[in-house]
Order: C-alpha cells, then sequence, then structure tokens
C-alpha cells in the first residue's frame, strides 16, 4: 500500500502543479487541501490507468454508487454507511450526514491509493 500512495504522490506533483512531493502527505484531501479541479480528475484518471494499469471511474471517488446498497435517497451518510466507508478507507473521516459532496472534498490521497489497490487486486 505504501509504494502505491508513493507512486501516486509523485504523479500527482505534476498534474497539480504542486512543487515537490513533500507537499502532498497519504491524509491530504485531493480537492480541500491539495486544490484538484474537476479537470485534474481527467488527467488523474488517466495517469492510473497508464501508471497502475486499472481503470477507475470517477464515481468510485464520488462514491455516488458506493457499495450495493448506495447512498439513501436524501444524498446522506447513514451510520452504517459511515462505518463501512471507514472500515474500507481505514480511516475516520467519514462520519453520519456527509453527503456525496463532502466526501469529495475530504476524499485524500490514501483513499484513492485504496481504491487502486482494491482495482488492482481484482
Amino acid at each position: 500500500m505504501q509504494d502505491i500512495e508513493k507512486r501516486l504522490m509523485e504523479n500527482l506533483v505534476p498534474i497539480l502543479g504542486l512543487d515537490s512531493v513533500n507537499d502532498i502527505h497519504p491524509e491530504s484531501a485531493l480537492v480541500r487541501d491539495l486544490g484538484a479541479e474537476s479537470i485534474d480528475f481527467v488527467e488523474i484518471l488517466y495517469m492510473i490507468e497508464n501508471e497502475f494499469g486499472v481503470k477507475i471511474k470517477i464515481s468510485e471517488i464520488t462514491m455516488n454508487d458506493y457499495g450495493a446498497e448506495g447512498f439513501p435517497e436524501d444524498g446522506r451518510l447513514t451510520p452504517a454507511l459511515a462505518a463501512k466507508l471507514n472500515e474500507d478507507f481505514d480511516t475516520d473521516q467519514f462520519k453520519e450526514g456527509q453527503t456525496t459532496a463532502d466526501i469529495f472534498q475530504i476524499f485524500s490521497v490514501h483513499n484513492l491509493a485504496k481504491v487502486i489497490e482494491r482495482k488492482m487486486a481484482e
């Protein structure tokens, strides 16, 4: 997992216009902390496909179709779905009541590395 995070961080530097890999940490949120914009995600997804050999859909980052049940109709995390996300992503950042927009803002380098890791294992 650390190798995936390291390679991901190195590849994000030029995409996000950062000075150094030292500007990125596993817990850095792509949007909130690193300033990723929608156009950056096109490049990030392309880079992941080339660098890691897996194809990721933007919905796997925005969580719009996460899990078998997905989000409830009101678009907010239930306690059970928040717990599942925290377990699947090895974090405690997901909380009851968050929306997909909230999650997109806090989705971290570590979270993205977990998605890549799962895809590589498939």
